[in-house]
């Protein structure tokens, strides 16, 4: 394995922490399915429901790929999972049912899945866990924030090639792809995630001039013009000119 995975202290911590409040709740457990609580609370984000009982290890029922989370999650209980109705037999097999006040991360759950739930745990009374989550993920440990640091280094170097390399005469998208690529060599992900059922989104944009004024459909401050209606949004083939202001946002 060729990059960091979760300590397995970091992510007993979690779950510990979140057991808390299922039980000061009287919630007896939770299943976690969207990428950004899954990987938080396993360490991978290959496909898969992860139960997290109020009391006892939490078990990982992976859909694809197995072999790989086996290598990233450092959780105990990992098993095969290869189809959603197999689920609440598995969790049977390990003492665990869905009958009773069950969690579910509601501000993002896709209603077919919602509904597929309801249809295969019909005696489950599904709450919505997914303040419980957050309040959980505000509180950044002494890893997390060695990993923002981290982050922070990269940016830092990126901004300094930006007043480096800049130059009048070079288009919004060479900008773009000079940054990017640096970024990339540096160790960027390449993905932002949002809080959205497994959505993700470019992580720079780079516009100049009366571009970066230009709204979008995006759901944020900037918008840009882009490069095609398909994607409406991001850095363009405008010119950066002298005397023009020029904004990167870069996450």
């Amino acid at each position: 394995m060729k990059y960091e995975c979760t300590p397995r202290g970091e992510i007993g911590q979690r779950i510990a922490r979140f057991q808390e409040l299922l039980q000061q709740h009287d919630i007896q457990g939770a299943l976690i399915s969207q990428n950004v609580d899954l990987f938080y609370f396993s360490g991978t984000i290959q496909r898969s429901y992860l139960f997290i009982p109020a009391q006892g290890k939490p078990l990982l029922a992976v859909q694809r790929d197995f072999e790989r989370a086996l290598r990233e999650s450092p959780l105990e209980q990992i098993i095969p999972l290869k189809n959603n109705r197999q689920l609440g037999q598995i969790l049977a097999e390990f003492g665990y049912s869905l009958r009773e006040r069950i969690g579910l991360e509601m501000d993002v759950l896709p209603a077919r899945l919602y509904l597929g739930l309801q249809r295969d745990f019909p005696k489950a009374d599904f709450v919505d866990v997914s303040e419980l989550i957050k309040r959980v993920r505000m509180i950044k440990s002494n890893y997390e924030i060695s990993q923002i640091r981290k982050g922070c280094e990269i940016l830092n170097q990126i901004m300094r090639e930006a007043q480096r390399s800049i130059r009048p005469g070079m288009t919004e998208l060479e900008v773009d792809g000079l940054l990017g690529g640096l970024a990339r060599r540096l160790g960027h992900q390449g993905r932002l995630r949002m809080r959205g059922y497994n959505q993700e989104m470019f992580y720079a944009h780079v516009f100049c001039g009366q571009t970066a004024t230009i709204p979008s459909s995006l759901k944020a401050p900037l918008g840009g013009l882009g490069t095609t209606p398909a994607i409406a949004q991001g850095a363009s083939f405008n010119r950066i000119a002298e005397n023009e202001p020029i904004i990167i946002d870069f996450g």
